[in-house]
């Protein structure tokens, strides 16, 4: 869970909200608990003879005396020293060596009047009620209690002080609600009470539904927020990662970190801070008030924690393996989906529709069985942990009846614990699946993190800039080996190239000719030796500097969902229209634009897809001759121009390219002829450096290059 808990780092900037939807949390248990625990009350008001005002004077009276007393109404004709007693509380139990049985007080006894601290005493009356209970809540160091022995001798009453116990939480709340109603006389009186009782469930319920509203909106725009975040970091990493790392591991696998990855990871984070403090706190609330009704028979219901922990903890372990291997399948199938529909046009010229559904569907089917075994897992919890949940409370349940039978229990009191045990059984039974999510989180913020976690292009700290190039640049013993590989790419190379020289580099396929101009622009580094300009290693000053005084044009064109006019001007900072359009027309591309129906609005389909390979490339010379800059690399660059395009542009590049060093690969003859030197490397090596004419008479593999490739591709 370390890489998930990591990816909570970036909720921290919005911890006030936060801390808010966690007030939320905590109200939202309260009120589903006290909406579970009016269940009491409104079944003491339904079914039980004492009522609502009977059961608070039972459990006041339990308090103060320790004795189990029922309210009762007696007939008129009851009296007590010749007045009527039309209300008293009947003393059915009395514990032994208690408050109450040290003063005398015995079974059967009635509880006929209340002191009020002033010597005079209140007889119990529905009309006085609540006053006299008042005087009960709120007895000092002693209550005075005038007591009457039914059946006894003397119809006289005796009065008798006891130091009295403290008054419960509970037994306090009772008597406060029922100070505020009438003592009813019949159960019909009651029916305003019971209308009161289910009042309060429906507020409590509105409101905890509000508050769930504003909790869940809460988490939701949080995690959301965060996780954007988290993406913006990892876009500038993927932007400082070496250009190696992606041609070692493909585009597909990090944008599918980039999708589905955080899509995970923000549902553990929603479900944290979502499910996993709701469900726990509603859980925890209802254990507690089930406790307070009887601890006894919910440390039976508790049994089921210690094997249900075991059975989530190993089905976690389970999810995390399946949803690493289902990411990865992810991703897999997006490289197929994106190799596919880039070379649609391969595909159908080449009527390979069919090998191509084949192989979707061998990846497709390996995403299938990694989900099937997240689905077997994810539905394995709930219907566990509920067949556990529901073996332990019926061994409760069967305790409790038992009893209540025994006429050790109130029936309604059971009534309310069995619903606080349906209402703490319900959350843990949602949060069976918390586990799996948060395996599943965490094995997607793993992903995530291998990615920021990468190897950055290397950069010094505080690197002074790089002063503008024009003097020389200088490959000074460079050795360099792609990671993985078990060979050098280049070896053993020296070059020394004077500012305002064009220099032609040419090679067989796979000598290393990309890979020597690479190093260049610090796309790659070297494994040994140095890259100099004007005498000075660019490793050791800023990267952006160094890049700033290169434009580079390669065969493999890239143009991005923008203007034409913002593809020229990529990478120049708020250029006029002007120069986009000089740019332009020394491109030899301004009579196409200027034909289309937006011209240089014109909007450019992904990749350029609408455009011609000869146009794209030329958009591509546009923007590096706007770049103006002080080293100019064309790889390939005229692969896809017609001839009568590549004399115009190579007539303008040969003005553009004065006062600046350029730097050639092609394999046409009139682009190499335009060099003042021309390099032959072969297998990661130069192995002759010249004009053209001495190199056609000393250097064999050029006469063989010039011979095959040059003469036959039109030069």
């Amino acid at each position: 869970m370390k890489d998930f808990i990591r990816s909570l780092r970036y909720l921290k900037p919005y911890r006030k909200p936060l801390a808010v939807s966690i007030v939320c949390v905590v109200l939202i248990a309260m009120l589903w608990a006290g909406g579970i625990g009016m269940i009491v009350p409104t079944m003491k008001v339904l079914i039980s003879p004492e009522g609502l005002h009977g059961w608070a004077w039972g459990s006041i009276a339990q308090d103060r005396i320790d004795a189990e007393v029922e309210l009762d109404f007696p007939t008129a004709e009851t009296r007590v020293a010749g007045q009527p007693v039309t209300m008293l509380m009947d003393v059915i139990r009395v514990e032994t060596d208690s408050p109450a049985a040290n003063t005398g007080i015995l079974k059967r006894d009635w509880i006929i009047g209340v002191g009020d601290g002033a010597g005079k005493m209140r007889r119990l009356s529905p009309a006085n009620a609540n006053e006299c209970m008042k005087l009960l809540l709120e007895a000092g160091e002693s209550l005075t209690l005038e007591i009457f022995t039914p059946g006894g001798k003397s119809d006289l009453s005796r009065t008798v002080t006891v130091g009295p116990g403290e008054i419960s939480m509970g037994s306090g709340m009772l008597g406060w609600a029922a100070g505020f109603i009438d003592q009813p006389k019949t159960r019909l009186e009651r029916f305003p009470i019971l209308i009161w009782a289910l009042s309060i469930i429906v507020v409590m319920t509105v409101l905890r539904d509000v508050l769930r509203f504003f909790q869940e909106y809460l988490v939701r725009s949080v995690v959301l927020r965060a996780i954007m975040d988290l993406r913006c970091d990892n876009y500038d990493v993927a932007l400082r990662l070496p250009t190696t790392f992606f041609a070692r591991e493909g585009t597909s696998d990090t944008t599918s970190r980039f999708i589905q990855d955080t899509g995970e990871v923000t549902r553990g984070m929603v479900t944290l801070f979502g499910k996993t403090l709701v469900e726990p706190a509603k859980a925890i609330a209802s254990l507690t008030m089930a406790l307070i009704f009887s601890w006894q028979m919910t440390l039976v219901a508790l049994v089921i924690g210690p094997p249900a922990y075991l059975l989530i903890r190993q089905l976690g372990r389970i999810m995390k393996k399946a949803t690493r291997r289902a990411l990865e399948g992810w991703s897999a199938m997006l490289s197929v989906l994106e190799e596919t529909l880039a070379g649609i046009r391969v595909v159908k010229a080449y009527t390979m529709e069919s090998a191509e559904r084949k192989r979707f569907f061998r990846v497709n089917r390996r995403l299938l069985k990694q989900q099937k075994r997240i689905a077997r897992t994810e539905a394995i919890v709930a219907p566990s942990i509920e067949a556990m949940g529901i073996s332990a409370a019926m061994v409760a349940v069967g305790v409790a009846g038992y009893r209540v039978l025994n006429g050790q229990l109130d029936p309604e009191i059971f009534i309310g614990w069995m619903a606080l045990l349906v209402a703490m059984f319900d959350p843990v039974r949602k949060l069976a699946k918390v586990a799996t999510t948060f395996q599943r989180a965490d094995a997607a913020a793993t992903r995530i993190f291998q990615l920021q976690d990468q190897a950055q292009e290397k950069r010094v700290p505080n690197a002074p800039d790089l002063p503008v190039h024009n003097r020389s640049i200088e490959f000074r013993d460079v050795r360099f080996r792609y990671p993985g590989a078990i060979e050098d790419s280049l070896r053993e190379i020296n070059l020394a190239i004077d500012h305002d020289e064009t220099i032609a580099i040419v090679g067989p396929n796979g000598s290393g000719k990309t890979t020597l101009v690479s190093l260049l622009p610090r796309l790659i580094d070297p494994t040994e030796g140095n890259v100099l300009i004007d005498g000075r290693d660019i490793c050791l000053h800023s990267m952006r500097s160094l890049r700033k005084q290169i434009a580079v044009v390669t065969q493999e064109t890239v143009l991005f969902n923008a203007t034409i006019a913002e593809n020229i001007a990529y990478g120049t900072l708020n250029p006029s229209k002007e120069t986009v359009l000089a740019a332009a027309k020394r491109a030899f591309i301004d009579d196409f634009i200027s034909e289309l129906p937006d011209g240089y609005d014109t909007m450019v389909a992904q990749r350029g897809a609408t455009l011609s390979g000869g146009q794209r490339q030329r958009i591509t010379i546009a923007r590096a001759i706007l770049r103006d800059p002080a080293i100019l690399i064309f790889d390939e660059a005229m692969s896809q121009i017609d001839s009568d395009s590549e004399r115009r542009i190579h007539e303008a590049m040969e003005e553009f390219s004065r006062g600046r060093t350029t730097i050639l690969i092609a394999h046409r003859f009139a682009t190499v002829l335009s060099a003042d030197r021309i390099v032959v490397i072969d297998a990661g090596k130069i192995r002759d450096i010249g004009p053209h004419a001495e190199l056609l008479e000393r250097c064999k593999l050029y006469k063989h290059l010039y011979e095959t490739q040059f003469v036959d591709s039109g030069g």
